[in-house]
């Protein structure tokens, strides 16, 4: 055989060699002190504890930041109904950060004992035995309620135009803290004793001209929580207490 020959075979295995070795060392440099986790960000979260996001994550400080599987943990994460979209990033040397949005349109009904919490399309995301920070509704009667599946509700039109109505709160940076629906008016509660009343078209046209929010604000600025602001039709209010 000749010399050339002999060197074009040596060299598949010289290259494996190498490769074998740069891989080895790689993987003891990603293990070094250096690139050891000291912190893990959780940002755009506002009710769910950063607690919670790391408990789920499985991330540990003190462990390689390239031990991390962004997509595994996203979906340990996503295990959190009340979690919509979760980003998980490496930043080198030695930290994660873990960005969330929760889910922002909520609400929640009374079954028994227990409140059901959905999320703006219906789906269940919570069953509780304490009342939850989201807006609880009254007068919907719930049938069944199971994890991750559509709420089954009695009273379906005034369900549908509830969860319509909290969307349009929502995006009209509106907030209230109880709703009551029946088909000729609905009552909404921004404290426990400060509720407005009206048709729901009439509370629709209020919200969408502003109407109501400086109502409700110029209420908050003088420190009153007792009251009912009456929602009437032509983009009309007034308060009586």
């Amino acid at each position: 055989m000749s010399e050339k020959k002999k060197r074009r075979k040596k060299r598949p295995l010289l290259t494996l060699l190498i490769i074998v070795a740069v891989l080895v060392c790689a993987g003891f440099a990603m293990h070094i002190d250096y690139f050891d986790i000291t912190g893990v960000a959780v940002i755009g979260n506002k009710d769910i504890p950063d607690e919670e996001i790391i408990r789920l994550s499985e991330i540990e400080t003190g462990k390689s930041v390239f031990d991390v599987h962004p997509l595994i943990a996203q979906h340990r994460i996503k295990k959190n109904l009340y979690v919509e979209k979760v980003n998980v990033d490496r930043v080198l040397p030695n930290r994660v950060e873990i960005h969330i949005t929760e889910r922002s349109c909520t609400a929640q009904f009374v079954r028994g004992k227990n409140y059901v919490v959905t999320a703006s399309d219906g789906m269940v995301i919570d069953i509780a035995d304490q009342e939850q920070k989201t807006t609880l509704v009254e007068g919907i009667t719930v049938k069944e309620a199971e994890l991750k599946k559509d709420i089954k509700v009695k009273e379906e039109e005034n369900f549908q135009r509830t969860m319509k109505f909290i969307r349009f709160t929502h995006r009209n940076d509106l907030y209230f803290k109880k709703l009551v629906m029946d088909d000729s008016r609905m009552e909404a509660y921004v404290y426990d004793e400060l509720k407005c009343v009206g048709k729901y078209d009439d509370m629709v046209d209020v919200i969408k001209s502003g109407t109501l929010k400086n109502v409700i604000y110029d209420l908050y600025q003088k420190g009153i929580e007792k009251g009912t602001v009456n929602v009437y039709g032509n983009d009309y209010c007034s308060f009586t207490k």
